[in-house]
């Protein structure tokens, strides 16, 4: 197996062109039906930030390709502010699995596909338009991003601010000790 494409240019001239291009078409489609942007003209004074697509062909054969910002173009108090998000220690996670064993607890876990995807912006950020689907009549227009997408610097904590919502409105607490654990007192 051969390494992953580099770049769009890269991967739509190698022979996997087809499954490449399928598959930043589905992550275009993704992103759209997400309302992740819409088109605008960049204001006066504001610059935009560059995107780029990042390939990875998995061992069980399935292309998989991701539009990532180029967050570390950002500016401090223009594109972002805040940038933290708590996680659970595992000192945390190893205590609850203990605790689980010892009392027979029922343990679930999920994944949340594109959970990056699901933060809501609280600043104007601008992004140029993906390589190999600007727009027609569009070219000059960058996307107004509402969503935030992989590389922002504030992706992890938008998500986290949209998770802990919905955890606190379903009637979770975040502990004191570790502001990554949740917890339902039934």
């Amino acid at each position: 197996m051969g390494r992953d494409p580099a770049s769009y240019t890269e991967a739509i001239k190698s022979v996997d062109a087809k499954q490449w291009s399928d598959a930043c078409q589905y992550e275009i489609d993704a992103l759209h039906k997400n309302d992740t942007w819409e088109l605008v003209d960049l204001p006066p004074g504001r610059k935009s930030i560059k995107s780029k697509w990042v390939f990875k062909l998995k061992a069980d054969g399935r292309y998989c390709v991701r539009l990532v910002a180029k967050g570390f173009t950002q500016i401090p108090g223009i594109d972002y502010d805040e940038t933290f998000s708590p996680i659970a220690r595992f000192e945390s996670l190893r205590l609850l699995l203990a605790l689980a064993a010892l009392e027979d607890w029922e343990i679930h876990q999920m994944d949340v596909k594109s959970a990056f995807l699901n933060g809501v912006l609280d600043k104007e950020i601008y992004m140029e338009q993906p390589q190999g689907f600007i727009t027609p009549g569009t070219e000059t227009k960058v996307c107004h991003l509402k969503r935030a997408i992989y590389g922002l610097k504030q992706a992890s904590r938008t998500w986290n601010i949209q998770f802990h919502g919905f955890l606190t409105g379903i009637g979770f607490t975040r502990t004191h000790a570790n502001a990554g654990v949740y917890v339902d007192h039934l």
